[in-house]
């Protein structure tokens, strides 16, 4: 099999086997993020810095954890879901600190009419802006694809002839976002961030 036959066997596979949900199952959010700080420990340098970087720039989802006796820190933003965003953010403060079990964590940012009871997947800020311009451009007979990675990725198709070449673009251009995030990803956190479970993306609504 040649290299080009495997990766489009890979395209098709992903495809198959994705589960998508339907567009009442993906949460709509609104642009605006709220910080919820949830520990009062003491921050002082590189780390009180970084807070500041965070509150002032972070947005849903994401989180800060830092190290108070070492004052470092690590955060991640506009993640897919909190759950991702705690990870990668303690993994990137663990990597930073002699004593992984310093890390606390400090603060998260959450859409600001967060709902914690309701149901549903949810979208980076970014994911939620994209999908609703995923839905304005659908046309009732043509087809469409949303796709996402947990690490905040996203790519869509829209006016695609057939249901396999809208999800085959959707998961492309999911891909080569994820590829952009990784290339603006710090080295500390690469491991974080590229493990195939939040980088990987899958399809998650169709259209037509």
């Amino acid at each position: 099999m040649t290299f080009r036959q495997c990766a489009a066997f890979l395209v098709i596979a992903a495809i198959v086997t994705a589960s998508p949900v339907m567009a009442q199952d993906v949460r709509s959010d609104k642009k605006r993020s709220r910080l919820h700080e949830l520990s009062s420990v003491s921050l002082k340098g590189d780390a009180r810095s970084a807070f500041r970087r965070f509150k002032r720039k972070a947005r849903y989802y994401g989180a800060f954890y830092a190290n108070p006796a070492e004052q470092v820190a690590g955060a991640y933003w506009d993640a897919s879901n909190i759950e991702t965003a705690d990870s990668v953010a303690r993994a990137a403060c663990e990597s930073n600190s002699r004593d992984p079990w310093g890390c606390v964590l400090v603060a998260r940012v959450l859409p600001k009419d967060y709902d914690p009871e309701r149901t549903g997947l949810t979208l980076s800020r970014k994911g939620n802006k994209e999908f609703r311009e995923y839905t304005r451009l659908q046309a009732e007979d043509r087809f469409g694809a949303f796709a996402m990675s947990e690490n905040g990725a996203v790519g869509y198709s829209w006016a695609e002839a057939s249901q396999f070449t809208a999800e085959r673009e959707a998961l492309k251009r999911c891909e080569k976002a994820v590829r952009k995030l990784l290339r603006r990803t710090p080295d500390h956190m690469q491991d974080a961030i590229s493990n195939p479970g939040n980088k990987t993306c899958r399809i998650v609504h169709r259209a037509g």
